[in-house]
Parts: structure tokens; C-alpha cells; sequence
């Protein structure tokens, strides 16, 4: 059995975002490592002829195809129930609309080494580039990316919110804590929560400072409206009252602190 399996929904964008996923993927990532869940939510552009085909050619890739949109937190979750029933040590949640380099995921790995509380760690991506002298795009990211993370002298960095649109999470977390709370359907917010869920259970949160991934936020959640946003926020402070505290003074070197005032709030 691989040592991670990574989930994915998907629904259209097929050629602005899953095929050069996919390609991506395979390209800078260790078959070895991983095995692939495809969730589809109801694609019609191509992309569940597109993923059929992948499917004949790679092993260790299985598609899902939903009747329907089901979401983030759905569609996730029933890739998240699948891999349960493996053994895998990891389970990584990625979205279509990521890029990838060489030695992403052994980068990432190896982070929870070195922190036996670590319950979820992402790689670096060019959201956190924007004080970096260059600019980091599509088109150049594999040449700067290296550059860019020379900058870190910590192999990681504790994190409030590791980046949800590519992240690992040990398996034991996942098995603490439960699925995604599909609430917060079709999405946003439910990352938060589940990061909150996870220190609440005494784990800590990282972003790899080794491991980098270029990730195009323009197209998996462009098409939610604000409205959507606010009614999942207020769901979200309405749940961890904690949350609005937080979330208004999220830096991650309060991390102890936070930890420290909610197991205070819970005793």
C-alpha cells in the first residue's frame, strides 16, 4: 500500500485546471508514494471522458463520478471514507488547480518528522511570495521556486491555517476527528474548522518551508458568491466561539498562545 493517498474533487476547468494537475502530478511526485482519488462532481466539459482515460493508464488512480455538485466538503469526504479503508499513513487533500515540483511530497513528509504532534503540513506556495523580489507565475515558478525558499533557515513553520488547497494530514488526525463538516456546503471555512478541530485535539499545524507548489487560486472557488462566504463565516464563529478571537488575530506566533487559551477556555 503507498504511504499517502491523495484526494481530489473536480468539477469542469479541464483544461485550466485538471489536466495540467494531473500532468503535474505525475511528472514531479513519486508513484511509489501516493495513489490518486479523483472525485468528480458532475464535470460536463470533458474532463470525466478526460479522467476515464488516466484511469486505463495509471494504477494507482481511482475516479469517482457524482450525479451531482456535492461541494468541497462532500466530494472530499467521500474520498477521505475511501481511503480509510486502506491503510495508508497520510491522506492529502489537493485541489485541481495546483502545479507541482521536484520532491514536493517527500519534502512534505518529511516535515512531520520532525514534530511527533504535527497532525497537517503544506508545502509553500506562491500565495506567501508576495514580498520575494521576483514574481512568482505559472510560467516562471520552476525556475524561482528554489530562490524563494532559500530564503527559510526553519525546515517549517507552525501554522493557524496550513493551505488547504494542498495539504497532508496523518491519518490519526482524520481518525480523531472526523470528516469535514459538510455544513459548510459548497464551501469555504470548512479548512478553518478543521484545523480548529485538529489543535483542539492537541496536534499542531505546519507549512514545509523545503517543499513548495505553485497553486492558481482563480479557479476553484471563483464562482461562490459572497453570500455563500459570509452565511459559512458566521456558521463557523456561531460553532468555535473561539473562532472570531482567532481568526481577527490569526499569526502564527500566537500559536501558543491560542493553544494555551482554549485548553484554558476548556477546563
Amino acid at each position: 500500500m503507498k504511504k499517502v493517498c491523495i484526494i481530489t474533487p473536480a468539477y469542469n476547468k479541464l483544461e485550466k485546471a485538471t489536466r495540467p494537475f494531473i500532468e503535474s502530478l505525475y511528472k514531479f511526485s513519486d508513484e511509489n508514494l501516493f495513489d490518486l482519488i479523483i472525485v468528480d462532481n458532475a464535470s460536463s466539459d470533458g474532463t470525466v471522458e478526460y479522467l476515464k482515460s488516466v484511469e486505463k493508464e495509471r494504477a494507482n488512480f481511482k475516479l469517482v463520478c457524482n450525479d451531482e455538485n456535492l461541494g468541497y466538503s462532500k466530494g472530499n469526504n467521500i474520498g477521505i471514507k475511501m481511503a480509510l479503508e486502506g491503510d495508508y499513513e497520510y491522506i492529502g487533500l489537493l485541489n485541481n488547480d495546483i502545479l507541482f515540483t521536484p520532491g514536493w511530497l517527500e519534502n512534505t513528509l518529511k516535515t512531520f518528522e520532525l514534530d511527533g504532534q504535527l497532525g497537517m503540513v503544506s508545502p509553500r506556495d506562491a500565495g506567501r511570495t508576495k514580498f520575494f523580489k521576483k514574481k512568482i507565475t505559472a510560467e516562471n515558478y520552476l525556475e524561482n521556486y528554489k530562490e524563494y525558499l532559500e530564503k527559510f533557515n526553519e525546515p517549517f513553520k507552525y501554522m493557524l491555517e496550513p493551505l488547504f488547497s494542498c495539504v497532508v494530514i496523518r491519518r490519526e488526525v482524520i481518525e480523531k476527528i472526523g470528516l469535514m463538516d459538510e455544513n459548510f456546503t459548497p464551501a469555504f471555512w470548512e479548512d478553518q474548522d478543521y484545523c480548529l478541530r485538529a489543535l483542539y485535539a492537541g496536534y499542531s499545524l505546519a507549512t514545509s518551508n523545503r517543499a513548495f507548489v505553485y497553486h492558481n487560486h482563480s479557479t476553484t472557488s471563483s464562482s461562490i458568491s459572497r453570500e455563500i462566504y459570509d452565511r459559512n463565516k458566521q456558521y463557523f464563529y456561531k460553532k468555535h466561539p473561539l473562532g472570531r478571537w482567532i481568526w481577527e488575530h490569526k499569526r502564527s506566533n500566537l500559536i501558543k498562545d491560542i493553544k494555551n487559551y482554549i485548553k484554558e477556555g476548556m477546563e
